[in-house]
Parts: C-alpha cells; structure tokens; sequence
C-alpha cells in the first residue's frame, strides 16, 4: 500500500475507529428486539411498559431500530471501503466523499441523540470531534498542487 503521507495514514486510522464504532452499533441495533436502554430512559417506561400500551407501536419502534441499523452498518462500511483504499493514497474525490459520510453519520446522530439521553450523546460528541480532527489535519496533503 502507498501512502500519501504520515498525516493521512494517521487520520485515516483515526476514521476507521469511527467507522468501526458505528458498524457495531449497527448491528446491535438490528439485532435488537426492543428498545434501548436510553431510548426507554427518555420516554420514561420500561419496554414491558410500551408493549402493553401498544403491541403495534412497539413493533414499529423496533423496526425502525433496525432500519437505523442498516442505515448506520451500510454506510460505516461505505466509510471504511473508501477510507482503506483510495483515503490512504491521498485521492482528493475520497476526502470530500469521506467527508459527506462522516458528516451524513455523525452530525444526524448528534442532532438526534442530545434529544434522547444525557450521557450518550456524549458518546457522539465525542466521535464527532475526532472525526473533525482526522478530516481537517491532512486537508493541506489532498488539496495542495502536486
């Protein structure tokens, strides 16, 4: 593998991190079969609770989870392809891709969740900073006249 330089092969490590968090978060979402926990937290009932209010709503609930799921799984993997092959080798297409689905990813999962819970969007602020940091260090090394 040829890498563009330090900063690149650095950050990009620092991205995979990111992406590999969010594809396991993927899957544990599409593996659950009820809400989480600080799904449950926010609207202040047990999950026992929403399926004895309403059967329906829970299994909606749940869907969507899983929706969200796939959403996250396929897009962190998304992430990572371009991250492992055409990032590393400082390919400018690959920042602004890159970019877009880090943004995509983290930005609308901040947004959401400083609604749910007190101590997991710090989780995302946390991912969203990072991720800032890995995009904006080696910018000079993908737009500088080569």
């Amino acid at each position: 593998m040829v890498w563009a330089t330090k900063k690149i092969k650095y950050c990009s490590i620092f991205l995979l991190v990111i992406y590999a968090v969010v594809c396991i978060s993927g899957v544990a979402y599409i593996a659950t079969s009820t809400l989480m926990p600080y799904h449950l937290e926010y609207i202040g009932m047990s999950s026992a609770d929403v399926q004895n209010f309403s059967m329906k709503l829970h299994n909606l609930i749940v869907a969507v989870l899983k929706l969200l799921g796939v959403y996250m799984l396929m897009m962190s993997v998304l992430a990572i392809v371009i991250t492992l092959i055409p990032f590393r080798r400082g390919e400018r297409w690959s920042w602004i891709s890159t970019f877009i689905v880090g943004l995509i990813l983290l930005i609308a999962q901040l947004a959401v969740t400083f609604y749910i819970g007190p101590w997991i969007k710090w989780v995302n602020v946390g991912a969203t900073v990072l991720f800032l940091a890995a995009m904006l260090i080696p910018v000079r090394d993908f737009f500088s006249k080569r």
